[in-house]
């Protein structure tokens, strides 16, 4: 006699259990420890991450645009002087190649632009494979989560060059002193923040000679080119631009404002783009908000001045690191000009202390509040970066994001500074 088996509804599983089941699932060869694996879900992340930009975050491949623009006017007879004044002329030798190589065509750069800076990236990445003993160590982790979580807007601005020539100083300056110090010049060279890190890292006066004669030889070279290349007036052009700038509505010091604007638009204060292409808040006391800036900086120089004198009795790599993150942060904070993009800075110097002090609880919790602060970055921009310009529906929660991003900012500050504190204290850690 035929019998009949009632059929079980299957059980309900948990969001957790499915994830955990399709990871297992995976191909071993991108799960596992070796070289391979590794390249794998490097490629596999930068592919979603690019994916980003096709769905949600177009907006953030504005700035090659820009770039091309400026290579277009070059190339049709504009004076040097007039391409992208307002960064150091030796920028154009990372945009120039990628121009070239697309026939000198608007259309095909920020393609071959976001190619170079993939390179960049994956280049970043095997330093740290090999610093790392061949093998997924807390620095490559903390790489490969970061520049996703950072968002398609990495690859399309050049702050990944300076951020990978200062971790990969900081990484070789202990036994290659002299390339260290070429390194340093050469991050310098694109973004003016690499050079506070000379000092830190002469701090150790075994090498310190060399050092310094790799960053004099490499400067004296690049400000040589840029002599005779765009003269005197294009050499200080990005300084001149820099304290001509007012309040963008990015900074620390400007959060306060931007919560009262996200209730009160438009008075007294208001945020508009400004002729060097940021959205800067325009209103009553602006002048007095630009001198507090001033103040704030120069206190963040004279503490990490301190932090130097503590550090010179009984320097070690990581105090060295610590010390040199702590004065990126000082002066990212009490800047009054912050972009999304700056925060790229801060992925090399951490994967290098990383690399250094793999155990370190606290370098640890600053990795980990670092991918914090990227992640609500990218929920800020690019896609609702609108809200904080224009009234629009997205106004205060975007505020609301960016207070928070700022407010993780300030937090990542205060861990670091106090650890370095801690580190170059008489008696602290043990070096």
């Amino acid at each position: 006699m035929a019998t009949t088996q009632l059929a079980r509804s299957p059980r309900k599983r948990s969001p957790l259990a499915r994830a955990a089941d399709d990871w297992a699932r995976l191909p071993a060869a991108l799960r596992g420890p070796g070289g391979g694996a590794v390249a794998l879900r490097w490629a596999l992340s930068r592919a979603m991450t690019l994916c980003l930009l096709v769905l949600v975050e177009s907006s953030a491949a504005g700035d090659p645009r820009y770039y091309a623009q400026n290579l277009t006017a070059l190339s049709h007879g504009g004076g040097i002087g007039a391409a992208l004044p307002e960064y150091p002329l030796p920028v154009l030798a990372i945009m120039v190649p990628q121009y070239a190589v697309g026939g000198l065509t608007y259309a095909a750069f920020p393609a071959l632009f976001a190619a170079s800076m993939l390179g960049v990236d994956a280049a970043f990445a095997a330093l740290l494979w090999r610093r790392g003993g061949r093998r997924p160590s807390p620095a490559l982790r903390l790489w490969l989560w970061f520049v996703p979580l950072m968002g398609p807007m990495a690859f399309f601005r050049f702050d990944l060059v300076p951020a990978a020539l200062v971790g990969w100083a900081v990484l070789v300056a202990g036994r290659r002193p002299a390339r260290a110090g070429a390194l340093i010049a050469g991050g310098a060279a694109l973004k003016l923040w690499p050079a506070v890190i000379l000092p830190i890292l002469a701090l150790r006066r075994r090498g310190r000679g060399a050092l310094l004669a790799g960053f004099a030889v490499a400067g004296a070279v690049i400000v040589a080119v840029c002599l005779a290349v765009g003269g005197t007036s294009r050499l200080y052009s990005p300084l001149r631009y820099q304290s001509a700038r007012g309040l963008q509505i990015e900074a620390v010091l400007a959060t306060p404002l931007m919560l009262w604007h996200a209730v009160h638009p438009g008075w007294p204060w208001l945020v508009a783009y400004g002729e060097y292409n940021s959205a800067d808040l325009f209103g009553a006391g602006r002048a007095a908000l630009a001198t507090v800036a001033s103040a704030l900086m120069a206190a963040a120089v004279a503490l990490t001045a301190w932090l130097w004198l503590r550090a010179a009795r009984q320097p070690s790599g990581a105090t060295i690191v610590w010390l040199a993150l702590a004065s990126a942060l000082l002066l990212t904070v009490t800047n009054k000009v912050l972009s999304p993009q700056y925060l790229l800075w801060l992925g090399g110097p951490i994967a290098a202390l990383l690399v250094i002090s793999p155990a370190d609880a606290a370098a640890r919790r600053v990795a980990r509040w670092l991918l914090i602060t990227a992640a609500i970055t990218q929920v800020m921009y690019p896609t609702l970066y609108n809200g904080l310009v224009y009234r629009q529906a997205t106004t205060i929660p975007v505020t609301l994001v960016l207070v928070a991003r700022n407010a993780a900012l300030v937090w990542l500050t205060w861990l670091v500074c106090r650890e370095a504190w801690r580190r170059t204290a008489r008696g602290g850690v043990a070096r």
